[in-house]
């Protein structure tokens, strides 16, 4: 009985806190979200350059799993796994464009991404002296 007399007495100061709480949550994930669109746009580029066209869905996986653990935990909060993914699909029509009008990360799209792997073969194929 005491807590709700001390609330009815205090409704003011626990409004403004909780208002206060709000806005600082909301200006964190204000400020996360303009970083979280650069890495969804690095993501999106290097799944479009690993999985190459016609993948959409698995590229959308290994976007959101790239991502997710990344963002802090108060943005987790609110970012779903619908709004990450309209948020992918915003950034894959900004990425569409990039792709379009820059030919250097065309180019670096259209290499194969395992260019490691096939240097490793090349010189292990190669007779050892």
């Amino acid at each position: 009985m005491n807590i709700l007399k001390a609330i009815v007495n205090h409704w003011d100061i626990i409004t403004l806190i909780l208002a206060a709480i709000l806005a600082i949550v909301f200006a964190i994930f204000r400020g996360n979200k303009g970083v979280i669109m650069r890495i969804l746009y690095a993501a999106v580029t290097q799944a479009e350059r690993e999985f190459g066209p016609g993948t959409g869905s698995l590229k959308l996986a290994a976007v959101i799993e790239a991502v997710y653990p990344k963002l802090p935990a108060v943005v987790k909060l609110f970012v779903t796994a619908e709004r990450l993914t309209k948020w992918i699909e915003l950034v894959l029509l900004e990425a569409k464009r990039a792709w379009e009008t820059n030919s250097n990360i065309a180019a670096y799209i259209d290499k194969p991404p395992n260019e490691a792997q096939e240097a490793a073969q090349a010189l292990e194929s190669c007779p050892e002296e």
